[in-house]
């Protein structure tokens, strides 16, 4: 990767240990661009920096120094998109304190025209992780770049829906592109960085996760988008932390409506009672920004599916929840054999769907 002088000094400017973005834009306040901080790297108006972010500075104006921060770049695989780069989102250069130096590994252009932020909790329900899944999914069908952050739970579930759609997906890093975090989530890096998407961190190669990082990562996945939706969170979490950098952004927030009785759904449903725009499916974000149409309602010929009694008391409940057969069965009061050839036929006709963990789903509208 070639990059001009002006773009080498930001990148290592931004590198060096202890200068985050507030001191970055303190020292071009004072020297107006990197390359006269490299030059009076010295000077006694770098005081203010602290006696260790102030040696650190002086230590990394070397050549030696740049070898290495340009080498590790390489060696992880990734490029380093600095502010004054043609490469730097627009939509993220915008905000107050955006990132001076963005480093991304993967292909996925970072300034798509459409782009929305999902996010949720960590330890979303069933339902929660089906939202994520089959928005982002519908999204990306509609050449939508679907923005995560790679946690676990909503926003996993994300990522994996825009995938499943062989969409563009991003995940905003609270560590460095080249650590995998959460480990469990190797896979779907790997399957992320195939199918054309990339990881992006405003922290060099190499930075390992700290508690310190999630929270600042927030205002870049909803700065490189055009609007944030909530799946589930509660007050304090870090998906409604993104939420509040989108009101801050000025950037649309959207929340799915769930149960008043699901704390999960505490946020998502006073968000939509203070004006947020309540989502029930893809469609709602897509005609909210004239992306797409939804498909008009034409007779399609197909005639209404058929139930019996026993075949509504099975399928009424799978139509609320995801339910295991031993709690199907408690709800039905059915023997287990009859409640067993039930799901099966149901099954072969396409109205009932058997999921990972044993689960079952009923998916179609009984008229």
């Amino acid at each position: 990767m070639e990059y001009t002088s002006a773009e080498q000094y930001w990148i290592w400017l931004s590198s060096v240990e202890g200068i985050g973005v507030k001191r970055f834009y303190q020292l071009l306040t004072l020297f107006e661009d990197p390359v006269h901080v490299w030059d009076n790297a010295e000077a006694p108006e770098m005081r203010f920096l602290g006696a260790k972010t102030w040696a650190n500075l002086k230590a990394a104006r070397c050549e030696e120094y740049l070898y290495r921060l340009f080498d590790r770049l390489e060696r992880a695989d990734c490029i380093a998109v600095p502010r004054v780069s043609d490469r730097y989102p627009q939509r993220l250069s915008r905000i107050y304190d955006p990132p001076a130096t963005l480093y991304v590994r993967g292909r996925c252009p970072l300034d798509t025209e459409r782009m929305l932020a999902i996010v949720g909790s960590r330890r979303c329900t069933r339902d929660g992780r089906r939202a994520a899944r089959e928005i982002a999914a519908g999204l990306a069908r509609e050449d939508v770049t679907v923005v995560s952050g790679m946690a676990r739970g909503a926003d996993t579930c994300a990522h994996e829906g825009a995938l499943s759609a062989n969409g563009r997906t991003i995940a905003v890093l609270g560590c460095g592109v080249d650590v995998v975090y959460p480990p469990e989530n190797a896979e779907l890096v790997d399957r992320l960085l195939d199918m054309g998407g990339a990881l992006v961190s405003e922290y060099p190669p190499g930075t390992r996760p700290a508690p310190g990082h999630f929270p600042a990562r927030n205002r870049i996945i909803s700065g490189m988008t055009d609007g944030t939706l909530l799946i589930e969170g509660t007050k304090n979490s870090g998906a409604m932390i993104t939420v509040r950098d989108a009101m801050e952004q000025d950037r649309e927030v959207f929340a799915v409506p769930g149960s008043i009785f699901s704390p999960l759904s505490d946020m998502p449903n006073q968000l939509i009672v203070e004006g947020a725009n309540p989502v029930l499916s893809h469609w709602e974000i897509l005609e909210h920004f004239r992306w797409a149409q939804r498909p008009a309602q034409t007779p399609s010929g197909i005639p209404p599916v058929q139930l019996d009694d026993t075949e509504k008391q099975v399928v009424d409940p799978l139509l609320v929840q995801s339910l295991t057969f031993e709690e199907l069965r408690a709800q039905t009061q059915l023997p287990a054999g009859r409640l067993n050839a039930l799901l099966t036929v149901l099954e072969l006709r396409g109205i009932v769907v058997k999921l990972p963990g044993g689960m079952y789903r009923a998916y179609l509208e009984t008229r």
